[in-house]
């Protein structure tokens, strides 16, 4: 190997040599990635100026790691010939106790100082919340307003200003602040660079990139993500992992982000002290940290309901709870196939409410090639009273088409009918399925369109023993990949909110979070579920070659 930078260097031997225990990712990092820029003849690395950031570790309670030197260099001292930097997009994903808050603060440190040298290099941190975001905020001002040394009160005064609201480096003017995801305030920002912190709690790009339009007014512009894994399925930090992995695979010149992911590679590392490190770079240098862990781990049979959370957190390798989720996260994903044209096809319906005022939810269920296809319209009440608490990107999914917005002080019965009424033009609905004790509302709109429960007896109205008589075959669907939503993915969001609940031998199904984690969605093609023995299987005979049965 090449010596690159005695800051860069160590870290990269430290992988290529299986110094240490690490996922496939850090290697593609380095081989697909790092090396490639490095080698570059248009790309200078300023040993001096890293050297220079680096020793404002003094002014600090503690040093940077290996893996925290060299991130640094590389979004430091690793340039273009024209001066531009060759990293402006960062992402970094290591397991909590990784001491990633620490990094952040540096970071910021550094970019206030005369040694970054930039002038009006505003630093925005994001977070979900006002406590994270001000975690590293807090951790400068601190540096700042109480020095390691008294002996570096001074010089820390003279470059720099803080009060618990705002930090200023003085010699460039350079501002950090803290914002959560409220939007208010975020426009015509100048700013330099914007840190996110833990994003895996983000579902909308909206608030995001309300700070992203600010970039582009000061030299080096950077965006940097830093978190761990989490909960939340089908947000801003799955898209961004998919891309990610995209990133490492293959050196692409054109590539200016760098990806530093840490994980576990397989369920069973979990327990491995020694694989652990995959997922938290830091873990062999706090013994400490090795002794909690160690002790979370002997007590995990006993705490088993913190096990998902710490499969997400520490290890960086989000598993659902099997004993509640109604599909596990890859199943869901799986219903990504492409739903083909359905027009002239028999098919049933579904429809789920649970207040005429917040969400009402209708599908169409057809069987055909051994699969089944659900096609979905979300109507959206604007007065519904949990629309501020919902962190789903709803206004996305209305640009889609996948969901109406009503204004209205609920969402009259002859929308939902009407909806119905113009799928019949394309479609031949057999049946509707509708909740039994919330059917009466919609009796009379149904009727007009020739659908009733009791003359027409093309209405089913669907019990709770019904939809647990299909739960069994709803769970085979989504094992076997044989349910498909297609580009829907309010629909993935809908399934991730519901939860499966045990009365006796029989599962029913209920909400996660009763309010903002909508299940009505999953609801109405459960209901549609109980309606699927009449519909006529419409078998594919494309792709048969019938001359092997002529004669």
């Amino acid at each position: 190997m090449r010596n690159y930078s005695r800051f860069i260097d160590p870290y990269i031997r430290k992988i290529k040599n299986n110094e240490v225990n690490h996922c496939r990712e850090q290697e593609q990092m380095i081989d697909n990635i790092v090396i490639p820029v490095l080698e570059r003849d248009d790309v200078i690395i300023d040993d001096e100026k890293i050297e220079k950031g680096l020793s404002l570790q003094k002014y600090f309670p503690y040093r940077l790691l290996d893996w925290e030197v060299f991130l640094f260099a590389l979004i430091a001292g690793v340039t273009f010939t024209d001066g531009d930097i060759v990293f402006d997009d960062i992402r970094i994903m290591v397991g909590r106790g990784s001491g990633k808050n620490g990094f952040i603060s540096f970071l910021c440190f550094y970019f206030l100082s005369p040694y970054h040298g930039i002038s009006g290099y505003n630093i925005d941190l994001m977070a979900n919340g006002e406590n994270q975001a001000k975690t590293s905020f807090r951790d400068v001002y601190e540096a700042i307003t109480d020095p390691v040394k008294e002996e570096y009160r001074k010089v820390l005064k003279n470059n720099y200003h803080a009060t618990k609201e705002l930090i200023t480096g003085k010699k460039t003017k350079s501002e950090l602040r803290f914002n959560t995801s409220s939007t208010r305030g975020k426009d015509s920002k100048r700013t330099g660079c914007i840190i996110f912190d833990e994003k895996h709690e983000y579902t909308d790009t909206k608030n995001m990139n309300t700070l992203k339009s600010g970039l582009g007014k000061v030299w080096h512009g950077r965006i940097i993500t830093i978190t761990t894994d989490g909960h939340v399925r089908g947000g801003v930090l799955d898209r961004e992992k998919e891309q990610n992995g995209e990133i490492l695979r293959k050196y692409n010149p054109q590539n200016r982000t760098l990806v530093f992911w840490c994980r576990i590679e397989a369920k069973e590392e979990w327990n491995q002290l020694d694989m652990l490190v995959k997922a938290i770079p830091s873990l062999n240098d706090f013994p400490s940290l090795r002794a909690v862990i160690r002790k979370e781990i002997t007590d995990m049979p006993h705490n088993m309901e913190y096990y998902p959370e710490y499969m997400a957190k520490r290890c960086n390798y989000p598993v659902g709870d099997s004993e509640t989720e109604v599909a596990s996260w890859e199943d869901i994903l799986a219903t990504e196939q492409e739903i083909p044209d359905l027009r002239g096809k028999s098919c049933v319906g579904g429809v789920d409410y649970s207040m005429t005022n917040d969400f009402t939810v209708c599908v169409l269920l057809f069987h055909t090639g051994g699969k089944y296809y659900v096609i979905q319209h979300t109507f959206v009440c604007r007065r519904s009273r949990d629309l501020p608490g919902i962190k789903a990107p709803l206004d996305e999914w209305e640009k889609k088409g996948d969901l109406e917005y009503v204004d209205d002080v609920e969402i009259p019965a002859e929308l939902v009918a009407g909806w119905f009424r113009e799928q019949m033009k394309e479609y031949s609905i057999l049946k509707i399925a509708a909740d039994h004790y919330r059917y009466s509302y919609l009796n009379t709109a149904l009727k007009k369109i020739g659908y009733d429960a009791f003359e027409a007896k093309n209405v089913k109205r669907v019990r709770p023993s019904d939809i647990e008589m299909v739960s069994v075959i709803i769970n085979s669907l989504f094992v076997n990949h044989s349910l498909v939503f297609g580009d829907t993915p309010i629909m993935r969001w809908y399934t991730r909110n519901t939860k499966k609940e045990m009365s006796g031998i029989n599962t029913r199904y209920g909400k996660i979070e009763p309010n903002y984690r909508k299940t009505d969605g999953f609801m109405a093609f459960a209901a549609a579920m109980t309606l699927a023995d009449e519909i006529p299987e419409e078998v594919d005979y494309s792709g048969i070659n019938f001359d092997v049965f002529s004669y």
